[in-house]
Order: C-alpha cells, then sequence, then structure tokens
C-alpha cells in the first residue's frame, strides 16, 4: 500500500549515540521518497527452552511449587548464605543453652494458591557459593542436616512483629532445629573462635541453607532477599542470665541473610528451577521451525521463550527500502490470562551462536515490550520496537542469526508465565510492521 504522507513524522531521530529506533527521518528529502507501510511481512514463531538462566543474587529468592494446565510442574528452591549479626560473639562464660531458634522469610509476592498448605524443609549446605563459578537455574547444591521440615498455612498478607524486627512485616516465621544451632554455632564459637572470627571466615565454614518446597506444595513464594528482616534468630540462656533477677533471663543473636549490609561480608544466593512438562499442551521437540505455529509460550524461571525468524526480509534486500519504523506486536491468547498473570514485560534477545544478546544494548534506547490492554475486552499484548535490527537485516549488516528470542522480564526472580497468539493464529497473529521509505 503506497502512501504520501510520511506514516510516523511524530518520531525524531536525535543522534548515533542515542538512537529512540526510528532511523534516518531526519535524512531524507520528501519529495523525493515515497512512504510504505507494510503490513504483510511472515514471521516464523515457536517455542523454546532456555536452560542458561543465570540465577546469582537474583531480585528474589523463590521456593514452592504449582501445576499449571497449559505448562505443566514448576519448581523452586534457592540457598542462600547467612552471616554473623556480631563478629566473635560472646554467648557467656557458664551453661549456655539454647532455648529456641526460628528463621523469618519476608514475603515479596507469590504465584499459585496462597490458601493452600504449604510445606518447606530448610537444610544446612554441604558445599557453598563459589563466586568464581557461574550458577545457573539448573544448578544443584547438596545439604544434609536438616533445619526444619514442617507442613503450615500461610499468611503473606499478615503483619507480624518478633523480637529483632523495627517494625510489623509480613514474613513466613518458622521453627529450626536448636540443637543444631547449640552444636554448630553455641559449641563452636567455643571449640573453634578462629570461625567466627570474621564474616569472610563464617562463610567458608558455615556454608549456608538451602530452602526447598514439598513437592505436593500448589504456590511458589517471592522471598525479598532486601529485607533486614530475613534473619535467623536464637534466643539463649547461661547461668549469668538465668541468675539476673531484673532482665528477661535471656539473649538472643541473629544470623543475616539480607543484602545490602553495610560494612558486611556480602550475602549471596542463587534460585534454583526444575519442571516436569509430562502433563503441558505443548513440546519443544514438536515446533515446526518452517512455518512457526498457531500459539507460543514464554514463561519465567527458565521454562520457555518464543524464538522469532525474520527470514522473509529476503525480498525487500537490495531494493532501496529504508526502515523507518519497525515493531513486533504480540498477542496474549484470549483467556489465558484470567488466572495466571502474564510477565509485566517481554525483553527482546539477539542470537548469535550460544549467546543471547539483550537488544537495549543494540539500540542504545528501550525496546518497549510493556504489557498493554487493546480494548474494552481487556485483550492484552506486547508491542517491541525493532527497527535497527531490521534494517541491519537488509544492509546485510547483522551478524545474529537474524531471529529474536522474547523472554519475560524478571526470568530469574519471578514465576509468571503467557500464551501468545502465534504467527499462524487464524485471527490475531503474531505480526511485523514495517514503515519503509524508498527512493523513486
Amino acid at each position: 500500500m503506497r502512501v504520501f504522507l510520511l506514516a510516523l513524522s511524530i518520531i525524531s531521530f536525535l543522534a548515533c549515540e542515542r538512537n529512540s529506533g526510528a532511523v534516518g527521518l531526519d535524512f531524507v528529502d520528501i519529495n523525493n521518497f515515497d512512504v510504505d507501510y507494510i503490513d504483510t511481512i511472515e514471521i516464523i514463531a515457536t517455542t523454546e527452552s532456555f536452560d542458561s538462566l543465570v540465577t546469582l543474587n537474583p531480585n528474589y529468592l523463590m521456593v514452592g511449587s504449582y501445576d499449571d494446565p497449559v505448562f505443566g510442574k514448576s519448581s523452586s528452591k534457592f540457598i542462600t548464605e547467612v552471616l554473623l549479626s556480631r563478629i566473635s560473639p560472646d554467648f557467656g562464660d557458664s551453661n549456655i543453652t539454647v532455648d529456641s531458634a526460628f528463621i523469618l522469610l519476608p514475603y515479596a509476592g507469590s504465584y499459585g494458591d496462597t490458601s493452600a498448605d504449604f510445606g518447606i524443609t530448610i537444610s544446612h549446605l554441604d558445599d557453598g557459593i563459589d563466586l568464581d563459578s557461574l550458577y545457573y537455574s539448573t544448578s544443584q547444591f547438596s545439604s544434609s542436616a536438616v533445619l526444619c521440615d514442617t507442613i503450615f498455612k500461610p499468611n503473606p498478607g499478615q503483619l507480624s512483629i518478633r523480637t529483632g524486627m523495627v517494625s510489623p512485616n509480613q514474613v513466613m516465621f518458622l521453627k529450626i532445629d536448636k540443637a543444631f544451632l547449640q552444636s554448630n554455632i553455641i559449641d563452636a564459637s567455643k571449640n573453634n573462635p578462629s570461625n567466627f572470627s570474621s564474616n569472610e571466615s563464617f562463610v567458608d565454614y558455615f556454608k549456608g541453607i538451602q530452602i526447598t518446597g514439598h513437592s505436593n506444595n500448589k504456590t511458589i513464594y517471592q522471598i525479598s532477599p532486601a529485607e533486614s528482616d530475613f534473619r535467623l534468630i536464637m534466643y539463649f540462656t547461661n547461668d549469668s542470665l538465668r541468675s539476673d533477677t531484673i532482665g528477661p533471663g535471656y539473649d538472643y543473636f541473629e544470623l543475616l541473610s539480607w543484602r545490602g549490609i553495610n560494612g558486611l561480608y556480602p550475602v549471596n544466593s542463587v534460585n534454583a528451577f526444575e519442571f516436569d512438562r509430562s502433563n503441558s499442551l505443548f513440546s519443544f521437540d514438536d515446533q515446526d521451525t518452517t512455518f512457526g505455529e498457531i500459539t507460543n509460550y514464554v514463561q519465567s524461571m527458565g521454562g520457555a521463550v518464543t524464538s522469532v525468524s525474520l527470514k522473509n526480509l529476503d525480498p525487500l534486500k537490495d531494493s532501496n527500502y529504508f526502515v523507518n519504523h519497525a515493531e513486533l506486536k504480540v498477542l496474549i491468547r484470549e483467556g489465558s490470562a484470567l488466572e495466571h498473570t502474564p510477565p509485566a514485560k517481554l525483553n527482546a534477545f539477539m542470537v548469535k551462536g550460544n549467546n543471547r544478546i539483550f537488544m537495549q544494548d543494540y539500540l542504545n534506547f528501550s525496546t518497549g515490550g510493556q504489557i498493554s490492554v487493546e480494548s474494552v475486552l481487556r485483550d492484552r499484548s506486547y508491542t517491541l520496537e525493532v527497527t535497527k535490527f531490521v534494517q541491519q537485516i537488509l544492509n546485510d549488516s547483522d551478524t545474529t542469526e537474524g531471529r529474536i528470542l522474547l523472554v519475560p522480564d524478571g526470568m530469574s526472580s519471578s514465576a509468571r508465565r503467557a500464551v501468545l497468539n502465534g504467527n499462524l493464529d487464524p485471527v490475531q497473529p503474531m505480526s511485523l510492521k514495517l514503515y519503509l521509505s524508498k527512493l523513486d
């Protein structure tokens, strides 16, 4: 369709250093150029796995599982280091006894049925985090001594206040094995004080903890490592405290897992995910890479991404076309987001062999990708700007594979997912829209 008005004249080209994605609009003479809007560019969209997701120090830690009618079962666990709240702690001189111990896990969000009972196991790590290594969503850690194994009724909307908390907060408050802390903290601090002389020495000695959900859970919970309430608290007494008739007769000591502790050794943590797709509605091994699919899928935690190939741009090469604007429109399957919250944004990654390159770096500007509501029917969609990427393909100057991976934002710390209209959807297919200029 040939038109003679500049379709996107409101988009300005600023400079090479700040590319808005509207390429070349200030460098063409409208009297010598026709502007064509083409909306029939074919793409090929398939679904694939994303199993090299780095999960070291994610924004949120995740524990639990849920069964999705489309994606199958997803499970998450995490490991984290713990630090001394005081270096070289002094618990007293004689008959030191741990009376009770608890762990506080601050809620940050959830995915699934929060009214269901929740099972959790907390164990001590046999091997800690090695910062010379990369950790992925599939990384496994060994743990043996169990500090807590319980089933309880979560209440993420309820505020509570405990010793050591500055103000009320939403936390899981779980009892842990006091005998383990008696042996590995109280007694160990007397027998091997060098392990408690710094947090670096302590982390080398006390590797950390692993927190795993039971297999029949119906929810994945997000835990915030930025909350100062993320800690273990043990209450203890000794002969001096017991003989004090004025004080409470006990004291407490904390092991800290929250990040952002000024002046202290940094806390490191890792998320690990597992998937059982035996009951899922799609298969990674049954994707039509020649023609594409009616339906595509994206899932956080490294669960699934959508691959969009732009192989049908060849007819536009060597034709004097210049890309003024290009956008990829992706609709969420109608009704699929009623019970399961979709990602708030899709990010675009280019593919070069085993490397995935964030398109933000390629454009030096935002590619978009935020979810939006389409109409009064509340249809949801994503729109991603891919102008420079398409122009590079037409120029034969792009060194990537000519395809884009659509990846949920917050991939390593969220459980959100979306069912997408594929390029073969008969009503509202995934589409690549181009605004092109051509010299007469």
